[in-house]
């Protein structure tokens, strides 16, 4: 049985923990939050022991599926106190590396392995008010650029039999 199985259809009450990573090469270290455990909880990630502090957010997953254009939407209730100035960082720097954002979602029966994960997410804008800080992080966007080559038959011939 697969864990998403195990926590769907097993036996004991499970709730789901939902965890964010967000982490910079600039910054001291990563930002790790987790939405509902109000004393913070501590996973296994690669092997190692990972503490996820609580805070106030709102992780809208809007329709992830299993394709390459997944994207979250997030909301850090740090009333604007710890994310702009890690912004300020990379600005200063004047780096043109986006901040990276995994998410994990685990069983509260199984904190070894996350039912799921998307990572390789780059946060792709963010605002800042006196409540928090919003931003959006999706996959990193490849192939934008087109030939602008209609594929016809009469640009392509060979492509007939499709036709």
């Amino acid at each position: 049985m697969s864990e998403l199985e195990n926590f769907l259809y097993g036996p004991d009450n499970a709730y789901l923990i939902e965890c964010i990573e967000i982490k910079h090469s600039l910054w001291p270290k990563p930002l790790r939050y987790v939405t509902n455990v109000s004393e913070g909880v501590t996973v296994i990630q690669d092997s190692q022991p990972t503490f996820y502090e609580y805070a106030v957010l709102k992780i809208d997953r809007g329709s992830v599926s299993d394709d390459l254009d997944q994207k979250l939407a997030i909301t850090v209730g740090d009333l604007g106190k710890v994310i702009p100035g890690l912004v300020d960082q990379i600005i200063e720097q004047v780096s043109l590396e986006r901040p990276q954002v995994t998410y994990r979602a685990y069983s509260s029966i199984d904190l070894t392995n996350p039912i799921l994960q998307i990572d390789h997410l780059e946060v792709t804008s963010q605002n800042n008010d006196y409540q928090g800080t919003t931003f959006e992080a999706e996959a990193e966007q490849l192939n934008e650029v087109g030939t602008g080559l209609l594929f016809t038959k009469e640009n392509f011939p060979t492509l007939v039999g499709f036709y």
